[in-house]
């Protein structure tokens, strides 16, 4: 059951960092809620004072600046699987957004929300590591680029400092001929397993490739020792080099076991959807499809 809450509206992101500094503990960011509230109902989260963010301009914003797509904190996954612009710039994550629970949650809850939260079995981090995007962190102090691999520490815990605001997620282009894939492992509507592939293919070799899992572990990982021995392998042969890769992305995605998945099953399953998202990408002349009825 949730208490009696006071509820704080800034109009800028000063006020908001501002409310944060002043109130301390007591408070919690609210934008779309579709996680928090969820946590206050069971028990799990205390606060007395709701941050609503809801109309800072800045958190609202969705555009494309030289060739960067710059997503505000308070846009939602609908809004982000809707958009024209996302799907030209990065139909990958248009995609992978359409995936995120259900129509409910994906119309209420916020990718700022979802990326500070950062619950282990989430479906947006996966494929924005393998765009490099950045997040742009603001406090009293100032504002901060952090890259989204250092961003992300472990199961529900990133770098936000108590009185840090998350402001946008800056998303550079893919390099040009290299097309991303996501694709999803899932019991019900929670991810057991995310895979994102991003490959450009000349003369039937991967030429450059970028690759990314999440849910397996505490953190989606992106995997930069295999994307360099993948590269200049024909794509039949990366999947043989992804599904061999066993003690690496044990190490590195320390998967556990859990109600959705044993740790041995996400790893083999690793390996398999690694294998298919990177043929996908290498094949695909439209990565993705999303279905507009």
């Amino acid at each position: 059951m949730i208490g009696p809450l006071k509820l704080v509206q800034p109009a800028t992101v000063a006020e908001a960092c501002r409310a944060l500094r002043d109130l301390g503990e007591k408070a919690k960011v609210y934008a779309g809620g579709a996680e928090l509230l969820l946590l206050l109902r069971n028990g799990l989260v205390r606060t007395e004072i709701f941050v609503d963010v809801k109309k800072i301009h800045r958190l609202r914003r969705l555009a494309a600046d030289n060739g960067m797509l710059r997503v505000g904190a308070c846009i939602t996954h609908h809004e982000l699987e809707r958009s024209a612009l996302v799907r030209a710039h990065a139909p990958s994550l248009a995609y992978a957004e359409s995936q995120v629970a259900n129509v409910r949650v994906r119309s209420q809850g916020t990718i700022g929300g979802n990326l500070s939260f950062n619950d282990p079995h989430s479906d947006p981090g996966t494929i924005l590591l393998v765009h490099d995007a950045d997040v742009i962190v603001g406090n009293q102090s100032g504002e901060r680029r952090i890259a989204l691999g250092e961003f992300f520490l472990d199961m529900y815990a990133t770098a936000l400092e108590p009185d840090d605001l998350l402001l946008e997620i800056e998303i550079p282009p893919l390099p040009a001929g290299m097309k991303g894939v996501y694709r999803r492992l899932h019991r019900n509507q929670r991810p057991t397993l995310g895979a994102a592939a991003a490959a450009r293919v000349v003369h039937g070799r991967l030429e450059e490739v970028r690759l990314a899992v999440g849910c397996a572990g505490p953190t989606p990982r992106r995997l930069r020792e295999l994307e360099a021995k993948i590269a200049g392998a024909r794509p039949a042969e990366a999947k043989q080099i992804c599904a061999a890769e066993k003690p690496y992305l044990r190490d590195l995605l320390r998967p556990v076991d859990d109600l959705l998945g044993s740790a041995e099953y996400k790893l083999y399953m690793a390996g398999v959807m690694l294998g298919e998202a990177l043929e996908h990408a290498a094949n695909a002349e439209k990565p993705e499809r999303w279905d507009d009825s």
